[in-house]
């Protein structure tokens, strides 16, 4: 059995990432419920422009600022639920057909726990044999400056978008032997029991799915290992693209922290990430970003920025990109945009709206 174990209050550094069907879907099924989805996306600042691009990711702020609207738009304590029924293959991004394709239920489950990462990094997800005949499915919510993550809603929708996905798999009368949620008891407590078909427990101290073992190791008619396999794959591919731009931000963070220091080797930016110059140096390699073009595109931006909008000398400026002589920048500048720094600054104090 896979199992994870994770402290019970676990902090996360910065704000999570979700995928982006899951925010796409939830804006889908608003429309079909009556609302204006996409005035909602726009509301918790999603990006419409980008819903299309199958590698995008939004913030959980979005996604929590997403829930409070709806559930302000609608007045429905469980609209997590609701949006629940209209989850398809596509809600889990490539990761959605290997679910599909899994040779039984307990295989999906064990899927989503080691792909927890695509659907949503603000929480975590776990399974447990509590005897032969249970199996638990855990949610571990995480906290950002002692604030959840994920909201009440979202994990409504979690779980209630694995139960409808398992009744499509398997059997439209599958449900959990009980579920149970962190969140106060809800005005209307029936409408949970009412999805799930089985006693709902609320204030309690952990978000868990009580499933029948049995149910979760009957073979599946849709069960193709190959294409499961294949899938996965895909998921693979898709977190290594999301590892490598995680590295791709982390390297920019710790470049503009050393720079005005004169910090800005390999060496430098590998003891700041503690790891070796050769791991850091083997890693951009591979994302195809060496560190030579991400330290040169991060002054140009701040030199642009400076130049526009601070009253810093050339000189400071310089020092403060790390430039151990203001001629250096001087050089850069002018490969950079074509003009020195100060042709460019008085073209801009000239004209400001360009």
């Amino acid at each position: 059995m896979n199992k994870k174990t994770q402290p019970s209050d676990m902090n996360a550094q910065q704000s999570s990432t979700v995928v982006g069907g899951w925010s796409v879907a939830v804006g889908r099924a608003l429309d079909a419920l009556g609302y204006d989805g996409d005035r909602l996306l726009q509301a918790a600042g999603v990006d419409l422009s980008r819903q299309r691009d199958t590698d995008i990711r939004f913030s959980s702020d979005n996604t929590r600022q997403l829930w409070r609207l709806a559930l302000a738009e609608t007045g429905q304590e469980d609209i997590g639920l609701r949006v629940a029924e209209y989850v398809c293959p596509t809600t889990f991004h490539a990761l959605g057909f290997s679910l599909w394709a899994s040779s039984h239920l307990l295989d999906a489950l064990q899927r989503m726990v080691r792909f927890e990462v695509l659907l949503n990094d603000g929480c975590s997800l776990s399974l447990k044999a509590s005897n032969r005949q249970i199996v638990d499915f855990y949610m571990q919510v995480k906290k950002s400056a002692q604030q959840p993550l994920v909201t009440d809603e979202g994990v409504d929708y979690f779980f209630g978008a694995v139960v409808k996905m398992f009744r499509d798999m398997s059997d439209q009368h599958f449900s959990p032997h009980a579920v149970s949620f962190t969140r106060p008891t809800p005005a209307n407590p029936d409408r949970w029991e009412t999805y799930f078909q089985c006693p709902v427990l609320f204030g309690q101290p952990c978000n868990a799915l009580q499933l029948s073992a049995e149910q979760l190791n009957h073979p599946l008619p849709a069960g193709n290992r190959l294409l499961a396999e294949q899938n996965d794959k895909l998921v693979e591919e898709y977190l290594q693209r999301l590892q490598m731009a995680d590295l791709s931000g982390t390297v920019r963070s710790a470049l503009i922290n050393l720079m005005p220091l004169g910090l800005t080797t390999l060496d430098a930016v590998a003891n700041e990430l503690k790891m070796s110059p050769r791991t850091l140096q083997y890693k951009l390699s591979q994302n195809g970003t060496p560190l030579q073009a991400l330290r040169d595109q991060i002054r140009e931006e701040l030199a642009r920025q400076y130049l526009q909008h601070s009253r810093q000398n050339i000189t400071q400026i310089a020092y403060s990109l790390g430039f151990s002589d203001p001629a250096h920048l001087n050089r850069a500048f002018k490969r950079w945009t074509g003009e020195t720094p100060t042709a460019f600054r008085a073209r801009h104090l000239a004209n400001p709206t360009t």
